[in-house]
């Protein structure tokens, strides 16, 4: 039997493979933003009307509509462990979902340690010569092969990535669902003038032939608007998104001056809108790599000049970086950050930005977003130790190798004109300058 027979044999609906291949008290790997719908939908559903039990899940970012904020089960019937959140899972926090600390440079460990027994996955409609491909998503590249079965969604619209390995034949997947959907479009947003002044501080300080990571958020969406006045950049990145898709086809991004990896794009996973899926599509010149690879500071820290930039909730007058919390309260992870501002440490000729507005916009007035110190609860997402630089768009604080007062000083000079008074009276109150 070729390929075709082998996979027409095991074409089924949601409800067979389920039935077939996941009995209750089971451990399931799902791939998180591109997520096989109509197969978690179904696994769902039979742990609210008790068909399953004892079923542990692990994923991420699970776009769509899932209902988790409404699964009030005992943990023993169903728990989704999730190392990224979302609004599905922020939703669930407190009900059926629970936060796993973890650096996405350790996503495979994580695998590794869990071993499920199935996962349930997105995949390409087979090539000719019989593969699948994961879309680009490094972090199933990373579960999959841990995985003792595979059952699939089969979807169209995924686009049929470059990748180190993220093509499996159909000998490899136990289950084929035929079911093809929209995936989640996620355009970017018009950045705020704060956002588009902070991002200048970082563009003028991005060097024609650099390479660059571009975190989640409108100041990396500013960022990445501001450099299209450069050229022979180089992108290796968690996250590829539409910028960089734009930033390629216009020829800024062209990864030849590059000396790790040279002459393609590297990146993680993407989501974006139609135009991202569609560049990526059978496109040579973006390779998505495992997190083992994308997220590994050592990696990272392999390409010269690599200029990190990402976000964060706070930032306290010391320098410690919280880009995943509310208080106590998980609203994201730590994600590739750390690995990221890492890499950039120890890269020859690299630099790590943590960029934010200066105030928080909130139901109760403006909030600084620097602050004396962290609110209780906060997740530490980046020490101080390892932060380079925190730019607001009142300019760029240095802080690498910066004593506790002068910390204090840099920080203050950078938060909004409102609140300087007052973060330089709790500094001089808690000690921290003098």
């Amino acid at each position: 039997m070729g390929w075709e027979g082998e996979y027409h044999a095991k074409v089924m609906t949601a409800s067979e493979a389920i039935e077939r291949f996941v009995p209750s008290g089971s451990k399931l790997y799902t791939s998180g933003l591109h997520v096989a719908t109509v197969l978690v939908n179904e696994l769902i559903a039979r742990v609210r009307d008790g068909r399953l039990s004892g079923i542990d899940m692990w994923g991420n970012w699970m776009n769509g509509r899932f209902p988790f904020s409404e699964l009030d089960v005992p943990a023993e019937v169903f728990r989704y462990h999730t190392y990224f959140a979302g609004p599905n899972e922020r939703g669930g926090f407190g009900h059926c979902v629970a936060h796993i600390p973890v650096h996405f440079s350790d996503v495979l460990g994580l695998a590794k340690a869990v071993k499920p027994d199935v996962a349930i996955i997105s995949v390409t409609p087979p090539n000719e010569e019989g593969l699948c491909n994961i879309g680009p998503l490094g972090f199933t590249a990373d579960f999959v092969p841990q995985c003792a079965t595979v059952i699939a969604q089969v979807n169209k619209n995924l686009p049929f990535v470059s990748g180190d390995c993220h093509t499996l034949p159909v000998s490899r997947i136990s289950a084929f669902v035929e079911h093809d959907e929209a995936l989640e479009d996620l355009a970017l947003k018009q950045p705020s003038a704060e956002e588009r002044k902070a991002a200048e501080f970082v563009v003028e300080r991005v060097n024609d032939g650099d390479t660059v990571q571009l975190g989640i958020g409108g100041i990396s969406d500013a960022i990445g608007e501001g450099l299209f006045c450069k050229k022979h950049l180089g992108a290796y990145t968690e996250m590829y998104s539409d910028v960089f898709a734009r930033l390629q086809e216009a020829g800024v991004i062209d990864n030849s001056r590059k000396n790790y990896r040279p002459g393609v794009s590297i990146g993680g996973y993407a989501t974006g809108a139609k135009h991202l899926y569609d560049f990526l599509d059978h496109n040579p010149d973006v390779v998505f790599a495992s997190y083992n690879e994308v997220c590994n500071p050592a990696r990272i820290a392999l390409n010269d000049n690599l200029i990190s930039i990402n976000t964060a909730i706070s930032i306290d007058l010391t320098g410690q970086v919280c880009a995943e919390s509310i208080g106590p309260r998980q609203y994201s992870a730590s994600g590739g950050q750390m690995n990221y501002v890492q890499g950039a440490k120890y890269s020859n000729g690299g630099e790590s930005y943590i960029c934010v507005t200066s105030v928080a916009h909130t139901k109760k007035g403006d909030v600084s977003k620097i602050v004396p110190m962290l609110a209780q609860g906060s997740a530490i997402t980046t020490p101080r130790n390892e932060v380079g630089c925190i730019v607001t768009e009142y300019g760029v604080a240095e802080l690498r190798y910066c004593d506790i007062p002068e910390r204090c000083k840099r920080l203050i000079a950078i938060a909004h004109p409102d609140f300087r008074d007052e973060l330089e009276f709790e500094a001089r109150k808690l000690g921290l300058l003098y």
